[in-house]
């Protein structure tokens, strides 16, 4: 943490401390990880959760994968992305209207949709193209609970970073 005001912020919101997190890093991006917090690899994305019991559901999930971009990947196209799939799940799906937000060095679009990767599930969406490479991170987590874990996302989303040296 930069300053102490950030770290209590992080605590209150996280309900843990923040001196906890641990980093986690791959070849394009590093953040810190919530306390407890595990990342596994799926395929082409990583799967990030919460403490839980092995085998039984988990009530929230940080995904991040990402790829070469391509003529469809820019902040423009990801926000009109965001505002269709709202729009095609029709009202009160959209939690947050996506908007240009400045994390570090990177500029990204975050946007809160309810209910469109699972039902009852609202998931945070940020996506950015910078250093040759488009990024996807989402938090999505069970409505019964997004609050409570809220503070787990603010934790990473607060720390993320687009590695200048990925590997192409």
């Amino acid at each position: 943490m930069k300053s102490s005001a950030a770290a209590l912020l992080l605590f209150a919101l996280n309900g843990s401390d923040p001196v906890e997190a641990t980093e986690f890093q791959n070849s394009y991006l590093r953040f810190d990880l919530p306390a407890g917090w595990a990342c596994d690899t799926e395929e082409t994305e990583f799967v990030c959760d919460p403490p839980h019991v092995q085998g039984q559901p988990v009530s929230a999930v940080m995904i991040l994968t990402a790829k070469v971009p391509g003529p469809g990947d820019g902040l423009a196209d990801y926000k009109q992305f965001l505002e269709s799939r709202a729009a095609a799940l029709g009202q009160g799906a959209m939690i947050k209207a996506p908007a240009n937000v400045q994390i570090g060095d990177a500029i990204w679009v975050d946007g809160t949709l309810k209910g469109s990767e699972i039902p009852s599930y609202r998931t945070r969406y940020l996506a950015t193209v910078k250093n040759g490479i488009a990024i996807l991170f989402t938090f999505s987590a069970h409505e019964s609970v997004y609050s409570d874990l809220e503070g787990a996302a603010v934790l990473s989303v607060s720390t993320l970073k687009v590695l200048d040296d990925w590997k192409r």
